[in-house]
């Protein structure tokens, strides 16, 4: 049986992984419908509120993701990259391919996890840290601004006249969520992210980037079955 810091580890990964999905998927539903246009950074103020309601109408979500997690007990990054998939109202999924395939599909019940050793399963109901930290991105996949500051402090930094980049920090505001992560910090530009930071209360922390994402994707039953481990409906 995997220990429950392995399963953790996951359930950060992934959550991390699918709020950076998200807040891109934000800026395509809100960018011109002529793809040969793109706006200025500065043509339309960029808020929380329009990072969180551009989404709340998708169908759903892929994107590829790069991601490279700093443990403090070795010398070098550890890198990954795969797929991220979303389908409303909270069946998450993330597949690594490199360096070795593994799947992580997150249920509003449970999460679920496979890889070359095995595979397990984490009962939300029994962890509290783990299920509140999974809520509050399921959260921000719907836009819910309230819901989101009940569980974090919310620091939006909008962009200045020497760095174009705008900074959102959440903060868990206590426990159970302060005991596994310290800080979630999403960088971007105009309504494109560049990064999301996880700081985690163990002091290791992840840096996950999106290299495309697809904001419309629908998803058939078969191709539900075959990415969620669901049955085809």
């Amino acid at each position: 049986m995997r220990s429950s810091n392995a399963c953790r580890s996951r359930s950060l990964a992934l959550a991390s992984g699918l709020l950076l999905l998200a807040l891109v998927g934000a800026r395509a539903q809100a960018a011109e419908p002529t793809p040969t246009r793109t706006p200025a950074p500065d043509a339309t103020p960029v808020t929380l509120d329009s990072l969180l309601g551009a989404f709340q109408k998708m169908p759903g979500l892929e994107a590829r993701f790069v991601e490279a997690k700093h443990l403090a007990l070795l010398a070098a990054p550890l890198e990954s990259s795969g797929h991220l998939y979303f389908v409303p109202p909270g069946l998450l999924a993330r597949h690594t391919e490199a360096p070795s395939p593994s799947r992580v599909v997150i249920a509003p019940d449970a999460v679920r996890y496979s890889d070359a050793e095995g595979s397990g399963r984490i009962d939300l109901s029994a962890r509290p840290d783990v299920r509140t930290f999974v809520e509050s991105f399921v959260r921000v996949l719907a836009g819910d601004r309230e819901g989101l500051a009940r569980i974090y402090e919310l620091k939006f930094q909008p962009p200045g006249a020497d760095d174009p980049r705008w900074t959102l920090e959440l903060v868990p505001r206590g426990p159970p969520l302060r005991e596994l992560v310290t800080r979630l910090r999403i960088r971007g530009q105009g309504l494109a992210v560049e990064e999301i930071r996880v700081d985690e209360a163990s002091g290791d922390y992840s840096v996950t980037r999106i290299l495309e994402a697809d904001p419309q994707r629908r998803f058939t039953p078969e191709e539900r079955a075959r990415l969620f481990d669901v049955s085809p409906r």
